[in-house]
């Protein structure tokens, strides 16, 4: 992988040596080629392909999804990471359109980069690697994590599979590693398999010190932890349910998407179990 070539495209510099020098840093390639606008970009793409490229959206002249466009028309063999600090609903359904290989928000971190980086850069998922529940489209879920996160004021959120396995999760606090090693919670995929016997989205909650969690069913093979510190969240029942309720037609229509999903598109598998 170390001799991959990729080349970044940001109106600025800053951002640009980032993640230049960052892949630099995290052994990914010896040396990025960093270049200000997308038509700098095409002439470099001309004088050789790169194995990927990853771009910003907005900047001067043509945008980052427009060379995505063109990159996939003229050579489709080129992966493409968006990279955006605008995300919104218009942008990933067109980066969507594009099958480009991953959509990054910022700001984002070196491991994010390199996780991203790396996946773009293995070979094709195989397809049935579609049907795989533990194997997910990457940014628009982890999106809705996060706003779930930020909706429901929850410590921690997570989609979670049938043998409790964490898919895709929210940031960890640093007083919640222990949480995942807890006794406590060595239930928890019979309480998820209890909640999927159920015809429609059913909920659950957990009390226990000092956290509560709150488990709401997704699909069959799919369910929603939202964990709250009750030593000061406290009667948020209610609401936690409103908001999840709310919640649940877009990570079913989301998580129903990958089985259709094009295979060049970037998929992430989560590391972490209980």
């Amino acid at each position: 992988m170390s001799m991959a070539h990729i080349l970044v495209v940001d109106d600025e510099p800053h951002t640009r040596n980032f993640i230049c020098d960052g892949l630099s840093a995290l052994g990914i390639v010896d040396d990025a080629l960093g270049v200000a606008t997308a038509e700098d970009a095409l002439i470099e793409v001309k004088q050789r392909q790169p194995d990927l490229i990853i771009t910003d959206v907005r900047m001067p002249g043509l945008n980052g999804l427009d060379l995505a466009r063109y990159i996939r028309q003229t050579y489709p063999d080129i992966k493409v990471i968006v990279v955006t600090g605008y995300s919104t609903r218009d942008i990933e359904k067109t980066a969507l359109a594009l099958s480009v290989t991953a959509l990054l928000r910022k700001p984002f971190g070196l491991e994010t980069l390199g996780e991203v980086v790396r996946q773009a850069l293995m070979p094709a998922v195989p397809s049935r690697a579609g049907t795989d529940p533990s194997v997910l489209i990457l940014e628009p879920l982890q999106r809705q994590i996060n706003i779930l996160k930020r909706d429901t004021g929850a410590m921690w959120v997570a989609l979670v599979g049938t043998t409790g396995q964490i898919i895709i999760q929210s940031e960890v606090v640093s007083e919640l590693n222990k949480l995942v090693d807890d006794a406590a919670f060595q239930s928890w995929p019979y309480m998820l398999s209890q909640i999927r016997e159920h015809g429609g989205p059913s909920f659950l909650y957990v009390e226990s010190q000092p956290y509560d969690v709150y488990l709401g069913s997704v699909d069959a093979q799919h369910s929603l932890a939202l964990v709250y510190d009750r030593r000061w969240q406290t009667n948020r029942i209610g609401a936690v349910w409103l908001t999840t309720k709310q919640a649940l037609p877009e990570f079913s229509r989301l998580l129903a998407r990958q089985t259709s999903a094009n295979a060049g598109f970037e998929f992430t598998q989560a590391r972490t179990s209980w």
